[in-house]
């Protein structure tokens, strides 16, 4: 199980029948999805995309999503998966959220701007930020860090200044009570009411850490997670497979929805790193 061979959708070439069955009757002869909260990237006979959520036994036609906050201006799905996936975020039944993708595939910013926007419209207290203090493999640490908690981690939290207005931005959200950040090694113990509990890079997790921020999780809150399994940092995470255990346990479930995202959407440059793997 090195691999997330379950990405959270389904693609399907439809004939007008067929797709005239899903709008109408929420039923499909074809498809076979059995997953609650699977998405169908279906296209009609002209190549159009139109898409449809696996709920409660029916597929549900799925509205086009968009993310929308003062922070962070309107942000619009670039491709069929990120279409998926924010519909995924915007979807209220969902405690759980996880997004998968390879670096580039905006994973973070969809993350990041649904989080400030939720914040924004007082469906939740604050933002916990929690990650795993994991440096880059192969590189030599940097020692212990002088200055208070916050100074310590703040270097860990930078990817999160790039989506919020630099660090003006995080600090102010810091500053309101509006962004609390944990490190993962202080969060046991912990009961995080009426927040959006965000883990990044969760890729540099093993199996028990996800269930020890899963177990935050109380009431009015809600686990946001993403990460690249490509991206791990150190072997205990690759023994572990963290992610690839989370989602083979959780698929199906109710209260989970997961999307796999497989576009580069940062740069034309940024996508040549994929030519190192070839």
């Amino acid at each position: 199980m090195n691999e997330l061979n379950y990405t959270g959708y389904i693609e399907a070439d439809l004939n007008d029948e067929s797709l005239a069955e899903l709008m109408e009757k929420g039923t499909s002869k074809i498809l076979s999805a059995t997953n609650e909260n699977e998405y169908i990237i279906a296209r009609d006979e002209h190549g159009k995309e139109v898409y449809f959520k696996y709920k409660k036994g029916r597929y549900e036609l799925v509205k086009y999503p968009y993310i929308n906050s003062v922070l962070t201006g309107q942000l619009k799905p670039r491709n069929p998966q990120q279409y998926c996936a924010m519909d995924m975020l915007l979807d209220k039944n969902i405690s759980i959220k996880l997004i998968t993708g390879k670096f580039g595939s905006g994973k973070t910013l969809i993350c990041i701007d649904y989080a400030i926007q939720a914040l924004e419209n007082g469906e939740f207290e604050k933002i916990v930020f929690v990650r795993n203090n994991v440096q880059v493999a192969n590189t030599d640490a940097l020692g212990a860090l002088p200055g208070t908690e916050l100074e310590k981690t703040l270097p860990y939290v930078m990817p999160f200044a790039d989506h919020c207005g630099g660090v003006d931005g995080l600090m102010q959200l810091i500053h309101d009570g509006k962004l609390e950040v944990i490190p993962l090694a202080f969060l046991r113990g912990r009961s995080i009411r009426n927040a959006i509990i965000y883990s990044m890079e969760s890729e540099n997790l093993t199996k028990e850490q996800i269930q020890l921020i899963m177990g935050r999780v109380d009431e009015g809150s809600i686990l946001l997670m993403d990460g690249d399994i490509k991206q791990r940092d150190k072997a205990a995470f690759e023994k572990s497979m963290g992610l690839e255990k989370m989602v083979s346990a959780l698929k199906g479930n109710k209260l989970f929805g997961y999307i796999h995202l497989v576009k580069s959407e940062r740069s034309e440059v940024a996508a040549l790193a994929d030519l190192l793997d070839e």
